[in-house]
Protein backbone atom coordinates (compact mmCIF):
# COMPACT_ATOMS: atom_id res chain seq x y z
CA UNK A 1 0.00 0.00 0.00
CA UNK A 2 1.35 3.17 -1.06
CA UNK A 3 1.06 6.44 1.44
CA UNK A 4 0.98 9.91 -0.06
CA UNK A 5 0.72 12.94 1.34
CA UNK A 6 -1.78 16.06 0.76
CA UNK A 7 -0.39 19.58 2.07
CA UNK A 8 -0.45 22.81 1.08
CA UNK A 9 -1.85 26.02 2.96
CA UNK A 10 -4.57 26.80 4.71
CA UNK A 11 -7.94 27.60 2.94
CA UNK A 12 -6.64 25.63 0.03
CA UNK A 13 -8.90 23.01 -0.23
CA UNK A 14 -7.06 20.08 0.98
CA UNK A 15 -10.19 17.93 2.79
CA UNK A 16 -12.71 18.94 0.03
CA UNK A 17 -9.92 16.87 -2.70
CA UNK A 18 -9.40 14.45 -0.18
CA UNK A 19 -12.58 13.31 -0.13
CA UNK A 20 -13.71 13.53 -3.60
CA UNK A 21 -10.66 11.11 -3.58
CA UNK A 22 -11.47 8.72 -1.33
CA UNK A 23 -14.83 7.81 -3.00
CA UNK A 24 -13.71 7.90 -6.60
CA UNK A 25 -14.32 4.66 -7.72
CA UNK A 26 -12.74 4.49 -10.65
CA UNK A 27 -9.55 5.78 -8.81
CA UNK A 28 -9.85 3.30 -6.66
CA UNK A 29 -9.98 0.30 -9.65
CA UNK A 30 -7.50 1.43 -11.07
CA UNK A 31 -5.32 1.63 -8.35
CA UNK A 32 -6.59 -1.97 -7.02
CA UNK A 33 -7.99 -1.51 -3.93
CA UNK A 34 -9.77 1.01 -1.33
CA UNK A 35 -8.66 4.61 -0.84
CA UNK A 36 -7.99 5.24 2.59
CA UNK A 37 -7.32 8.88 4.35
CA UNK A 38 -6.06 10.22 7.71
CA UNK A 39 -5.94 13.84 8.65
CA UNK A 40 -3.33 14.34 10.96
CA UNK A 41 -4.29 17.90 12.29
CA UNK A 42 -7.42 16.65 12.43
CA UNK A 43 -5.28 13.94 15.08
CA UNK A 44 -3.79 16.35 16.68
CA UNK A 45 -6.78 18.41 17.57
CA UNK A 46 -8.39 15.55 19.07
CA UNK A 47 -5.40 14.23 21.05
CA UNK A 48 -5.34 17.53 22.47
CA UNK A 49 -8.74 17.19 24.08
CA UNK A 50 -8.55 13.76 25.08
CA UNK A 51 -5.37 13.68 26.83
CA UNK A 52 -4.98 14.86 30.02
CA UNK A 53 -0.86 14.21 30.09
CA UNK A 54 -0.69 16.64 26.18
CA UNK A 55 -2.83 19.14 27.60
CA UNK A 56 -0.27 19.22 31.07
CA UNK A 57 2.64 19.45 28.36
CA UNK A 58 1.35 22.25 26.42
CA UNK A 59 -0.38 24.35 28.95
CA UNK A 60 3.71 24.33 30.18
CA UNK A 61 4.51 25.93 26.86
CA UNK A 62 1.27 28.21 27.00
CA UNK A 63 -0.03 28.65 30.19
CA UNK A 64 -2.70 31.28 29.11
CA UNK A 65 -4.58 28.58 26.89
CA UNK A 66 -5.33 26.21 29.87
CA UNK A 67 -9.02 26.35 31.58
CA UNK A 68 -9.88 26.12 34.94
CA UNK A 69 -10.74 22.12 34.58
CA UNK A 70 -7.92 21.24 32.78
CA UNK A 71 -9.20 21.78 28.84
CA UNK A 72 -6.51 23.77 26.68
CA UNK A 73 -8.77 27.05 24.93
CA UNK A 74 -7.94 26.13 21.20
CA UNK A 75 -8.41 30.06 20.27
CA UNK A 76 -5.69 30.85 22.59
CA UNK A 77 -3.94 28.08 21.70
CA UNK A 78 -3.71 29.46 18.14
CA UNK A 79 -3.48 32.75 19.18
CA UNK A 80 0.22 32.55 21.08
CA UNK A 81 1.07 29.97 18.75
CA UNK A 82 0.44 31.91 15.12
CA UNK A 83 2.00 35.37 17.34
CA UNK A 84 5.93 33.36 18.25
CA UNK A 85 7.31 30.87 15.24
CA UNK A 86 9.66 29.65 18.36
CA UNK A 87 6.60 28.69 20.38
CA UNK A 88 4.67 26.54 17.04
CA UNK A 89 8.08 25.20 16.31
CA UNK A 90 8.16 23.68 20.27
CA UNK A 91 4.86 22.48 19.92
CA UNK A 92 4.48 20.79 16.75
CA UNK A 93 7.94 19.11 17.95
CA UNK A 94 5.80 17.94 20.89
CA UNK A 95 2.52 16.55 18.76
CA UNK A 96 3.72 15.51 15.62
CA UNK A 97 4.91 12.35 17.22
CA UNK A 98 1.54 11.55 18.20
CA UNK A 99 0.47 12.34 14.75
CA UNK A 100 3.18 9.77 13.16
CA UNK A 101 1.79 7.26 15.53
CA UNK A 102 -1.79 6.98 14.01
CA UNK A 103 -0.43 7.45 10.65
CA UNK A 104 1.39 4.46 11.48
CA UNK A 105 -1.18 2.73 12.41
CA UNK A 106 -3.95 3.52 9.45
CA UNK A 107 -0.78 1.98 7.10
CA UNK A 108 -0.93 -1.26 9.43
CA UNK A 109 -4.36 -1.17 8.98
CA UNK A 110 -4.66 -0.43 5.31
CA UNK A 111 -1.94 -3.03 4.27
CA UNK A 112 -4.15 -5.73 6.72
CA UNK A 113 -7.34 -4.67 5.06
CA UNK A 114 -5.60 -4.79 1.60
CA UNK A 115 -6.78 -1.00 0.55
CA UNK A 116 -4.41 0.26 -2.24
CA UNK A 117 -3.66 3.91 -0.71
CA UNK A 118 -3.70 5.71 2.11
CA UNK A 119 -3.56 9.58 2.07
CA UNK A 120 -2.11 11.72 4.90
CA UNK A 121 -3.40 15.06 4.97
CA UNK A 122 -1.48 17.89 7.08
CA UNK A 123 -0.02 21.25 6.43
CA UNK A 124 3.32 20.82 8.23
CA UNK A 125 4.50 17.80 6.73
CA UNK A 126 7.99 19.77 5.14
CA UNK A 127 8.74 20.60 8.42
CA UNK A 128 7.29 17.92 10.34
CA UNK A 129 9.28 15.59 8.82
CA UNK A 130 6.42 12.89 8.03
CA UNK A 131 6.85 13.87 4.15
CA UNK A 132 10.22 11.56 4.26
CA UNK A 133 8.41 8.59 5.45
CA UNK A 134 5.56 9.08 2.31
CA UNK A 135 5.80 8.10 -1.10
CA UNK A 136 4.90 11.16 -2.62
CA UNK A 137 2.80 14.54 -1.84
CA UNK A 138 0.59 16.60 -3.50
CA UNK A 139 0.70 20.68 -2.89
CA UNK A 140 -3.31 21.80 -2.79
CA UNK A 141 -3.26 25.16 -3.44
CA UNK A 142 -5.39 28.12 -5.04
CA UNK A 143 -5.05 31.97 -4.92
CA UNK A 144 -5.09 34.00 -1.72
CA UNK A 145 -8.04 35.84 -2.52
CA UNK A 146 -10.10 32.52 -2.75
CA UNK A 147 -8.38 30.87 0.04
CA UNK A 148 -9.05 33.77 1.95
CA UNK A 149 -12.61 34.15 0.62
CA UNK A 150 -13.03 30.29 2.65
CA UNK A 151 -11.36 31.26 5.53
CA UNK A 152 -13.52 34.45 5.88
CA UNK A 153 -16.98 32.01 5.69
CA UNK A 154 -14.96 29.29 8.56
CA UNK A 155 -15.23 32.84 11.00
CA UNK A 156 -11.63 33.42 10.96
CA UNK A 157 -11.06 37.49 11.02
CA UNK A 158 -8.87 38.70 8.26
CA UNK A 159 -6.04 39.49 11.17
CA UNK A 160 -6.04 35.88 12.57
CA UNK A 161 -5.62 34.98 8.21
CA UNK A 162 -2.90 36.83 8.27
CA UNK A 163 -0.78 35.51 11.17
CA UNK A 164 -1.72 31.74 9.98
CA UNK A 165 -0.23 33.05 6.39
CA UNK A 166 2.44 34.37 8.00
CA UNK A 167 3.31 31.12 9.48
CA UNK A 168 3.12 29.12 6.53
CA UNK A 169 5.65 31.26 4.58
CA UNK A 170 7.54 29.80 2.59
CA UNK A 171 5.62 26.10 2.54
CA UNK A 172 4.77 26.08 -1.19
CA UNK A 173 8.44 26.48 -2.34
CA UNK A 174 9.52 23.75 0.22
CA UNK A 175 7.13 21.75 -0.91
CA UNK A 176 7.72 21.93 -4.41
CA UNK A 177 11.39 21.72 -3.57
CA UNK A 178 10.64 17.70 -1.65
CA UNK A 179 8.93 17.20 -5.21
CA UNK A 180 5.14 17.83 -4.71
CA UNK A 181 2.94 17.64 -7.38
CA UNK A 182 0.83 20.81 -7.47
CA UNK A 183 -2.88 20.41 -7.95
CA UNK A 184 -4.44 23.52 -8.60
CA UNK A 185 -7.73 23.69 -5.98
CA UNK A 186 -8.47 26.65 -7.34
CA UNK A 187 -10.66 25.77 -10.18
CA UNK A 188 -14.16 23.94 -10.06
CA UNK A 189 -14.06 21.14 -7.19
CA UNK A 190 -14.37 18.32 -10.35
CA UNK A 191 -11.81 19.78 -11.93
CA UNK A 192 -9.42 19.84 -8.79
CA UNK A 193 -10.14 16.15 -7.92
CA UNK A 194 -10.34 14.78 -11.50
CA UNK A 195 -6.36 16.73 -11.18
CA UNK A 196 -5.71 14.88 -7.88
CA UNK A 197 -6.49 11.57 -9.10
CA UNK A 198 -4.21 11.69 -12.31
CA UNK A 199 -1.70 12.85 -10.30
CA UNK A 200 -2.21 9.58 -7.92
CA UNK A 201 -2.22 7.75 -11.16
CA UNK A 202 1.28 8.73 -12.25
CA UNK A 203 2.85 8.36 -8.68
CA UNK A 204 1.43 4.85 -7.82
CA UNK A 205 2.00 3.40 -11.61
CA UNK A 206 5.43 4.58 -12.03
CA UNK A 207 6.33 4.61 -8.36
CA UNK A 208 8.76 7.80 -8.56
CA UNK A 209 7.62 8.75 -5.10
CA UNK A 210 8.40 12.73 -4.10
CA UNK A 211 8.58 13.18 -8.13
CA UNK A 212 7.30 16.49 -9.62
CA UNK A 213 6.35 15.49 -13.56
CA UNK A 214 5.56 19.48 -13.91
CA UNK A 215 8.83 20.31 -12.84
Amino acid sequence: MRAIGVAGPIGAGKSRIVKALTEDRALARDLGGEILAIDADAVLREARKSSPSLQREIAALVPEARREDGSLDSTRLASAAFERPDLLRALEALQWPLAREAINRARHTGEASGAALLLVEAIALIDSGLAETLDGVLLVDAPREIRASRLLDRGLTAEEIGRREAAQSGLRTRLLAAGAIPIDAGRTADEAAAAAADALRLLCSTGEGNSNPAG
